[in-house]
């Protein structure tokens, strides 16, 4: 059985954690990071996440990709019609929305993740670090173009710019993703209050040198360490971990 550490933290400069995370072990997984003033961010992850939670109850009941794909979709469109009619008619939420990035783990050796935002899935193989999602900012998108580096995309003043998220508009464009896992793999959702606070190599060299309390320990800590301008949450899972209970730290 697979193994998952889950840890969440206000960081050293925010009042208040605005990231919300669902683990509902051992397949489905997700983490939001609201934004929109004080209160209303933390509203609108938590609100986002319920929703979506609820709208995934036929999951399992899926086998074929496009059904699963369409489930996911579905309730992401779902989750952000709830929050969006949140936004609009309530004046002290206006303005509010979140990032998500949802996995879904069927047991299979398959894996679907769905995702608008910031927020990140990170897959780990072979001492290899790769992001699985793609954000949906402005930073990114020159990065693809080519107009940047990724290390200058780390550090550009406007990398916080979102071009999506939950919540902010009637209809949403989420990115959905299918991919085959191993039974080596670890897996890192996070919001970007990590990845902001640490490079690639960072990561990669964290999560392939420790057990997985100790690397989701690490990871916080030198998250914290880099600065913790942000609220910082993480979902690590190990597929490896035959015969071992779940923990959530």
């Amino acid at each position: 059985m697979m193994r998952v550490v889950s840890k969440t933290h206000v960081g050293l400069v925010r009042e208040n954690n605005e990231d919300t995370l669902l683990v509902r072990e051992p397949y489905l997984f997700a983490v939001a990071d609201g934004m929109g003033g004080y209160a209303a961010g933390e509203i609108a992850s938590r609100s986002t996440i319920k929703a979506f939670e609820a709208a995934t109850y036929s999951l399992r009941h899926e086998q074929e990709e496009q059904n699963v794909i369409k489930v996911l979709q579905e309730a992401f469109a779902k989750a952000n019609a709830h929050v969006y009619k949140m936004a609009v008619s309530n004046d002290k939420y206006k303005g509010m929305g979140t990032t998500m990035t949802a996995l879904y783990l069927p047991g299979n050796g398959e894996a679907y993740c769905c995702h608008i935002g910031d927020s990140r899935l990170y897959l780990y193989r072979n001492g290899q670090l790769r992001q699985v999602t793609r954000d949906h900012t402005f930073v990114a998108d020159l990065q693809e173009q080519g107009k940047i580096t990724r290390e200058e995309a780390f550090v550009h003043p406007q990398r916080h710019i979102l071009l999506q998220a939950m919540g902010v508009d009637e209809e949403i464009q989420s990115d959905c993703l299918h991919f085959s896992v191993e039974p080596s793999d670890r897996l890192l959702l996070c919001s970007d209050g990590l990845s902001d606070m640490l490079r690639d190599r960072e990561i990669a060299d964290i999560i392939g040198t420790e057990d997985l309390q100790q690397a989701a320990d690490k990871l916080l800590e030198q998250s914290l360490d880099n600065g913790g301008r942000d609220n910082v949450s993480l979902i690590l899972i190990d597929l490896t971990a035959q015969g071992e209970e779940g923990c959530n730290g």
